[in-house]
């Protein structure tokens, strides 16, 4: 299956808007969604431009979720990042560690990717990335 049709049937089986609060913004042009594994780890990228509300602190757990949930990945196994393009098309990456525990994430520690080996590596998935 599509990753495309993973977000479509998400929205079509999911009656209440707050749950999809991710797949509405995707559908609406907001964030593009992406994937690349490598070495068992899925790489979760969550493009947009500028500074979203479903990024922030008091929401960021919730989105994991839905983003775990759209895409039936495993939250054990996945690292999601988000990749904000600034006025000039650069890509900034920010990656979310958070704890699982009883099936919900919490513990949520956004942090900016800096060092220049970890951006390039984030960029290089990034590319290798399919969006979704």
């Amino acid at each position: 299956m599509a990753l495309t049709q993973s977000v479509q049937q998400f929205v079509s089986r999911t009656n209440d808007a707050h749950d999809f609060d991710v797949a509405q913004a995707v559908e609406r042009g907001e964030f593009v969604l992406s994937l690349s594994t490598m070495l068992g780890c899925d790489y979760i990228f969550l493009s947009h431009k500028g500074d979203h509300p479903l990024l922030e602190l008091n929401r960021i757990d919730t989105t994991i979720r839905e983003l775990l949930d759209i895409l039936d990945t495993s939250p054990h196994q996945s690292m999601v990042v988000s990749a904000d393009e600034n006025t000039t098309g650069a890509l900034t990456f920010t990656r979310y560690d958070y704890t699982w525990d009883n099936r919900q994430v919490s513990n949520v520690i956004p942090t900016r990717v800096t060092h220049a080996d970890q951006a390039d590596f984030m960029q290089m998935m990034f590319d290798c990335s399919t969006t979704c």
